[in-house]
């Protein structure tokens, strides 16, 4: 049940409180935001174990950091901050993460039907082509054959003509441009296959 603060007055009592360790006082800021904070959370996050587990981080770091906020302010703005990282640390996570990518989509095999999973790989090859498109036109075809054809440096390199560093710099440069369009997109979904089908 959500708690609503009659003033800001309230509020800022509430935060004191807090900031003194009073664990009720924390129990009422949780209970005023953690619906409007799982809301976003799930917005971005399909998966609603994984939401769970982040709105839990979101209000574990309220409460390690209460020392630091400052009662004369809403905390929503501060949350949402909070909410934010918390949800780009998780998108990034999971581009890097191969077991995370493997047991996400295997919890996706689940909740989504075979029509879904189409769309699914359809849109991931329309979000990792506009990625594509943004890279410049050496980058994006050291990208295709070390990425998407499974090609090593070493043949890369022999191939263009270039030299192994080389390849690698424009690795790291058409990754962050991956990177980059994979955090743009609010579908978590998306966000899993197309980070599987580059760093797979």
């Amino acid at each position: 049940m959500t708690t609503s603060f009659s003033t800001v007055l309230a509020e800022k009592k509430l935060i004191d409180q807090m900031k003194a360790g009073d664990p009720v006082a924390f129990g009422k800021i949780y209970d005023h935001y953690s619906q409007a904070i799982y809301g976003k959370l799930r917005k971005f996050v399909k998966i609603s174990a994984v939401a769970d587990e982040m709105l839990q981080d979101v209000f574990l770091k309220v409460w390690e950091n209460r020392h630091t906020l400052d009662s004369n302010y809403s905390l929503k703005p501060w949350l949402y901050r909070v909410t934010e990282n918390e949800i780009y640390k998780f998108y990034r996570k999971v581009a890097l993460d191969v077991k995370l990518q493997t047991h996400i989509l295997q919890t996706f095999d689940e909740l989504y039907t075979h029509t879904e999973e189409d769309y699914y790989l359809k849109e991931s090859r329309k979000l990792l082509q506009d990625a594509m498109t943004d890279m410049p036109p050496r980058c994006r075809e050291v990208f295709e054959l070390c990425r998407l054809q499974g090609k090593s440096y070493e043949e890369a390199a022999l191939q263009l003509d270039i030299s192994i560093s080389t390849v690698s710099n424009h690795l790291v440069r058409a990754t962050a441009i991956v990177r980059k369009t994979l955090f743009q997109s609010t579908d978590m979904a998306m966000i899993v296959v197309t980070a599987y089908m580059v760093y797979r």
